[in-house]
């Protein structure tokens, strides 16, 4: 059913305040998903410090939404930044394109 998510993880961690969970995850579509979709021009442009804040700013939530397989992506492209970026972020974007799609079916299947 879901293959990037822990809905159980996500009742868990916020207590299963269904508003609050609408609410964080929007945030998490709208904010992080967004600005780990638009790396590769920060690549270019040399500014790999800025990637890295991106990363240490969505892995606290991703782990709070069951996301491991989100957060060992960005932990190796966080190893290989100045080596392999260019190689492995096309992988990357298809885990988040996932991680996009469980989000939108987790709030269509969670009224509020």
């Amino acid at each position: 059913m879901y293959k990037q998510i822990k809905p159980d993880m996500i009742y868990h961690y916020f207590d299963e305040d269904i508003e609050l969970i609408h609410e964080i995850i929007e945030l998490v579509l709208e904010l992080n998903v967004q600005d780990l979709k638009t790396l590769l021009p920060l690549y270019e442009t040399g500014q790999l410090s800025a990637i890295k804040k991106k990363f240490h700013r969505s892995k606290p939530i991703f782990s709070l939404l069951g996301a491991n397989l989100v957060n060992k992506k960005i932990n190796a492209l966080e190893k290989e930044i100045t080596n392999n970026f260019p190689d492995i972020y096309p992988d990357f974007l298809k885990t988040l394109d996932e991680l996009e799609q469980d989000l939108h079916f987790f709030l269509k299947s969670t009224p509020h």
